[in-house]
C-alpha cells in the first residue's frame, strides 16, 4: 500500500500539468478570437484612392449613386454593378459590385455605404447600406423649421 503523501504528490503533479494545458488552450482561443474580431472590423475611408492603395482590406466606402453610370444586373452571375462618386468633390468614380440582388429601395436613395474590399479594378461589396432618403428629407424639414 502507498503511502497517503506519495500519492497526493502524484495527483498534485498531474492536476497542475492539467492546469497549465487548459491556460495554454484558453490564452490560444482568446488570442485567435482576438485577431478574428480584430480583422472583421471595417476601416471607414472617405477617400477613394486610399481604397484603392489597399487592396483586399475590408473598408467601409460612403459614396454618391452615379447616376449617369448604366447599372448592370447579371441574372446568371448574380451580380449588380454600379457606381459612386465620392462625397466631397463628387470627382473621383468607384466602380462598386455585388453579389446578389439590388437593395430594394436602391434606386431612390442618393448615398450609400459600401462594405467590402478592393480587387482587381472594382470594389467587391459584401454589403450595401442605403440611406433612407425619407429620414434625410426629415432631418432637413426638422432643422427649417426650428424644432
Amino acid at each position: 500500500m502507498t503511502p497517503v503523501g506519495e500519492t497526493t504528490i502524484v495527483e498534485g503533479a498531474g492536476s497542475r500539468k492539467r492546469l497549465v494545458i487548459g491556460l495554454v488552450v484558453i490564452l490560444a482561443l482568446a488570442a485567435f478570437g482576438a485577431k478574428s474580431f480584430q480583422d472583421s472590423l471595417a476601416t471607414y475611408e472617405m477617400d477613394f484612392a486610399q481604397v484603392k492603395a489597399k487592396p483586399g482590406a475590408l473598408v467601409q466606402v460612403p459614396g454618391l449613386v452615379d447616376k449617369s453610370y448604366e447599372q448592370k444586373y447579371d441574372a446568371q452571375g448574380g451580380t449588380f454593378e454600379f457606381a459612386l462618386l465620392d462625397v466631397q468633390t463628387r470627382s473621383q468614380q468607384l466602380v462598386v459590385r455585388s453579389r446578389g440582388v439590388k437593395p430594394a429601395n436602391f434606386d431612390s436613395a442618393s448615398q450609400v455605404v459600401c462594405v467590402g474590399t478592393w480587387r482587381e479594378g472594382v470594389f467587391d461589396a459584401q454589403n450595401i447600406l442605403v440611406k433612407c432618403p425619407s429620414k434625410e428629407l426629415d432631418k432637413v424639414s426638422g432643422a427649417g423649421s426650428g424644432s
